[in-house]
């Protein structure tokens, strides 16, 4: 009985998971590769106009602007029809895209740089709705199987990488929608210090000029954190700043976790709950979280789980976990533990970064297109 409830529940799952969000393969080389970049032709112009780019911090200061504009790629996509704006009962239809630099390292391997950002892009109800159609078509094209996989590296082009034919096809449907004519939002996540700062912001454009917007539980235009960890296995020497004050926080863990020891256990299980609650899109969405919180969520609880097993915070908080068995939910993130891998979704130097958060928002929204694309 158990075994034909799971099968039913994966048959109702039409769009999954990898057909909701999509990972772009790491590139074999730098320059002639076969991503989009910031001026590939698009709708109404540039996909996503250097003249605005230049108006953000640059991503990383031991690069200059032009090195990072030249380089910065394409790495995921991510398609919603329930955006919470502009208002939290409302839902927008958009395309996502999460942009990162590109780099040769020491060995001569393609890796991305630490930095990221993340442009939004409207569309119109019947657009959404020939956008899916498109899509449709696209995987009838291509033969593409993405029935109960984990979120990874895209199964249409992770053999071929960014010469695969499917990729280029995919690449055209997105750049038909999305576009300077209709481009929305960016958030920014710049890399500083030594490479263990990270700041947040994010951007309205208005009359071609763009405007800081204030991030969800702060009131403030920025927020920054600070983890200079050595091994990157546990917390120290920063934390969130300004810290979000209140309930579902973990400032404690985040800050520097060699201080929970002994003792501060009620904390730990408190600020791990928060850290559950936060991955779980049925309780938080990205207008009501702020930035680092949402970043650093999944190697706060995985410093617990790692360090304090014996609290069993898994089964103290199910309730608080999100779940959902009519999709694949397990991360395929290499360095998990990795309390600098902060990354929500894209590359982690030259491995695959996808945040907890991602994937359980990716089965929601999975859910919603089932929901309006099922016969009537």
């Amino acid at each position: 009985m158990i075994l034909l409830t799971s099968m039913a529940l994966h048959a109702q799952a039409a769009w999954d998971l990898n057909d909701v969000t999509y990972l772009m393969p790491l590139p074999q080389t730098v320059g002639g590769d076969g991503l989009l970049r910031l001026e590939s032709p698009a709708r109404g112009g540039a996909l996503l106009p250097v003249a605005m780019v230049n108006q953000l911090p640059v991503l990383a200061i031991d690069r200059t602007r032009p090195e990072v504009n030249s380089t910065l790629r394409v790495m995921a996509v991510r398609i919603d029809p329930c955006f919470p704006l502009p208002t939290p009962q409302s839902c927008q239809r958009q395309i996502r895209l999460a942009w990162q630099p590109i780099e040769m390292n020491r060995r001569n391997e393609v890796e991305t740089v630490d930095a990221a950002l993340h442009s939004f892009y409207v569309l119109q109800d019947w657009e959404f709705a020939n956008l899916l159609k498109e899509i449709d078509a696209w995987k009838a094209r291509h033969s593409v199987n993405t029935k109960y996989m984990p979120l990874q590296v895209h199964p249409a082009w992770a053999a071929e990488k960014d010469s695969s034919p499917a990729l280029a096809d995919f690449q055209k449907i997105i750049l038909k929608y999305a576009g300077v004519q209709n481009f929305s939002r960016v958030t920014a996540m710049v890399l500083r210090g030594n490479g263990d700062m990270w700041a947040f912001a994010g951007f309205e454009p208005r009359n071609n000029k763009l405007e800081l917007l204030p991030i969800p539980r702060l009131n403030r235009l920025s927020q920054s954190f600070i983890n200079m960890a050595v091994p990157a296995d546990h917390f120290s020497g920063g934390g969130i700043s300004p810290i979000p004050k209140g309930a579902d926080t973990f400032n404690n863990i985040a800050a520097e976790s060699i201080r929970m020891g002994e003792g501060t256990e009620d904390t730990i299980r408190e600020e791990v709950r928060a850290a559950f609650r936060i991955e779980n899109p049925k309780f938080f969405n990205p207008e009501n979280m702020d930035c680092v919180s949402c970043h650093v969520a999944q190697p706060a609880i995985h410093w617990v789980l790692n360090k304090r097993p014996d609290l069993q915070v898994e089964k103290l908080w199910s309730q608080e976990i999100y779940g959902n068995p009519k999709y694949d939910l397990k991360n395929t993130s290499v360095e998990i533990w990795n309390t600098q891998q902060i990354r929500a979704l894209g590359y982690f130097g030259k491995n695959v970064a996808i945040s907890q958060r991602v994937i359980n928002e990716s089965a929601e929204v999975a859910d919603f297109i089932n929901r309006i694309t099922a016969p009537k």
